[in-house]
């Protein structure tokens, strides 16, 4: 395992019950004592925990990981909404860059009359968009994650730099004043590189997203253009927006 996988796991550990052993950490990455030293040191300088004696607990709200199935069940009447005032802002006919999230599926579900040119890494979005009669699809290639469904990798993200479009649908898995979050480097890039390819970013969050940190930085809040959420945002969160030009949308 190397490095960074390694304090990827850790801070997936901190997310989920917000404090850990070097014991157990040692343990369960199959590494020594001083290795984990050395790693809670590394996180420690990133702010992302508090070492302690014997151990670190989480210094953030970590927003918590779970696998496609349960993320798919999770708060679907927010999401209906959220996608529904997400198609009011796209203009028809459009090229759209998808991510896989489970909010963005619910975007898709709400596209059934658009003609559109469809780009996605997701292979449950790219089936329900093969459904649209009005649509063509680029599925991405790359390395598939067999628990939440997407491709990623080095090929992924290359082949996204050929591709200009209107709209990038960004799904949040965690959104603060330091920009937007995801947990793992890999999903990280694919997500950082759609950003750059979509001319209008529309980032899609329930309000559970926000204030919320995870391990690998996704892209600064001024890279998007507008958040739809479910709930306002804290006093310190909606000033960061507003100084990034942030347009929020708050669904009813």
């Amino acid at each position: 395992m190397f490095v960074e996988q390694r304090l990827a796991k850790i801070q997936e550990v901190l997310a989920v019950e917000q404090s850990a052993s070097i014991e157990r950490l040692s343990k369960l990455l199959s590494v020594s004592k001083d290795t984990i030293r050395r790693d809670l040191i590394q996180l420690e300088k990133r702010h992302v925990l508090k070492r302690t004696h014997g151990g670190a607990v989480s210094t953030n709200p970590a927003a918590v990981i779970y696998d496609y199935q349960t993320r798919a069940g999770q708060f679907y009447d927010i999401k209906a909404k959220i996608a529904k005032a997400a198609i009011q802002w796209i203009k028809q006919p459009a090229a759209i860059i998808f991510d896989a999230s489970t909010t963005v599926e619910a975007v898709i579900n709400e596209l059934s009359d658009y003609p559109l040119q469809a780009i996605t890494n997701s292979l449950t979005h790219a089936q329900r968009l093969a459904a649209l009669k009005q649509s063509t699809i680029t599925v991405l290639p790359g390395r598939l994650d067999k628990e939440q469904l997407f491709l990623y990798g080095a090929d992924t993200v290359a082949k996204l730099a050929q591709f200009q479009a209107d709209y990038t649908l960004l799904g949040v898995f965690a959104l603060s004043t330091e920009g937007v979050f995801i947990h793992t480097e890999e999903e990280g890039m694919v997500k950082r590189q759609m950003v750059k390819q979509g001319e209008y970013v529309i980032a899609v969050a329930d309000h559970t997203k926000l204030a919320t940190t995870g391990f690998f930085k996704v892209c600064d809040l001024p890279e998007i253009d507008l958040l739809i959420t479910d709930q306002q945002p804290g006093i310190e969160l909606q000033a960061a927006l507003a100084a990034a030009n942030v347009t929020i949308y708050v669904t009813e």
